[in-house]
């Protein structure tokens, strides 16, 4: 059996650092790392929020049955600030409405893991290498009554800790269902999104295979007021892991926003496996159109790495 070279142990040493940034089990980092800077600002919520083109793409794709209006969205975050400038996340959703259709969505997430120094099984080098994930993805969401809509996404994932020749090269794909239920009378909306259905991944043979971080999610969102511009929204999400029963996850966090020209963040992320919990906190702004938030949230208390921040440019037209 082909071993690893020593970079790519690293590379998965790696790999697991992210893995308490996301907090996630399994495999595929970049299918679980939450976009969406407005999200992550209010403590990861975003189930039953879905009102952006973020929200009704990876955070809850039945939401596409809602919409009205096209959307870009482009978010960008260093996962190791002060560690290691090369591995970052990035995320980009194209959103569409078709008339009496629902909408349609393409996503496409890259994550890098940075460059690396490769050798063979006989400790030869080999060079330089780099490792990435890259999943494109296209959502679907319609309505099957006026209050409630349907939506599912189907992935494509690309995993490479290592080059080809080293069995580091590993690929699947996955399918999220999803559901959002709105009650206008009340301002509330409840949201559930079952994420990354699909075939396990094989580096080196079958017996290294690996899950993707397969998931449900849950969640609400409540409009407290909405008056005379202003607007206060209260959101909360429950995530349990469908690979393992220990790791869970709880997410809460409130918007107060000002028409749709400035908008502050506040939330609680909670992850006792992954030992991720603190406050986060974010910013938006937005004029004709266009959107700039910011989102921060803490990592794993032994880390000792800074808040990771992510950045979401938005337009809507």
């Amino acid at each position: 059996m082909r071993r690893l070279c020593t970079t790519v142990v690293l590379a998965m040493a790696l790999a697991l650092v992210l893995a308490a940034t996301a907090s996630a089990q399994g495999t595929g980092r970049s299918l679980d790392i939450q976009p969406g800077a407005r999200q992550n600002g209010m403590g990861a919520t975003g189930v039953a929020i879905a009102d952006d083109a973020t929200g009704v793409t990876w955070w809850n794709p039945a939401g596409l049955g809602f919409v009205t209006k096209s959307a870009i969205d482009l978010t960008y975050a260093q996962l190791v600030p002060g560690l290691a400038s090369d591995v970052n996340y990035n995320y980009a959703t194209f959103v569409r409405p078709t008339s009496g259709w629902g909408g349609l969505a393409l996503g496409l997430v890259f994550l890098s893991y940075g460059t690396s120094e490769g050798t063979d099984p006989f400790g030869n080098p080999t060079g330089t290498f780099t490792s990435n994930e890259v999943s494109p993805a296209l959502y679907y969401g319609t309505k099957l009554l006026p209050d409630l809509s349907v939506g599912a996404s189907l992935k494509y994932i690309r995993i490479q800790l290592a080059p080809q020749s080293l069995s580091g090269v590993g690929s699947t794909f996955g399918l999220d269902l999803a559901a959002l239920y709105r009650i206008p009378a009340a301002r509330l909306n409840f949201g559930l999104n079952v994420q990354n259905l699909g075939p396990s991944v094989t580096f080196i043979n079958e017996d290294e295979r690996s899950p993707l971080s397969r998931n449900v999610k849950v969640g609400f969102a409540w409009d407290a007021y909405d008056k005379e511009g202003f607007r206060l929204l209260a959101a909360g999400d429950f995530d349990q892991s469908l690979v393992t029963d220990s790791f869970y996850q709880l997410h809460g966090g409130i918007e107060l926003k000002y028409t749709d020209q400035i908008a502050g963040r506040v939330g609680y992320y909670y992850d006792p496996l992954g030992q991720l919990e603190g406050l986060t906190y974010g910013l938006g702004l937005g004029w004709k159109g266009l959107s700039l938030d910011f989102g921060s949230i803490p990592q794993a208390k032994d880390s000792g790495l800074p808040n990771v921040s992510k950045i979401t440019l938005g337009y809507r037209f």
